[in-house]
């Protein structure tokens, strides 16, 4: 039987987010941290770097079930609430963002 699951917001530690994500990647948990292309600059030289989109937080797709494993990765504070409850993200929502992030 197939497991409903939808997509959750973690709130993760400051700058954390890409080690979250490889965290929640090696524990094969469907997840999305949006990257950003930023320049930056320095004193003596200009960079390409990938900052995540939303700062502090990775979204991640589970079933109900499983937001307890989640919340114990190394770096994921919380779930982001809504109304007293893990916040749920729409696929259209994360699709939105994907194409965003592509034009």
């Amino acid at each position: 039987m197939e497991e409903n699951k939808n997509w959750y917001v973690v709130y993760t530690r400051p700058r954390w987010e890409k080690k979250v994500a490889l965290l929640l990647q090696q524990k094969a948990v469907v997840h999305y941290c949006p990257l950003n292309k930023v320049q930056k600059q320095w004193s003596d030289r200009k960079k390409v770097v990938l900052e995540p989109l939303f700062k502090g937080y990775v979204f991640v797709n589970l079933p109900d079930a499983g937001k307890w494993d989640v919340k114990q990765t190394d770096g994921i504070l919380n779930f982001v609430h809504w109304l007293g409850k893990p916040a749920i993200v729409k696929d259209s929502e994360i699709e939105t963002i994907r194409k965003f992030l592509q034009e």
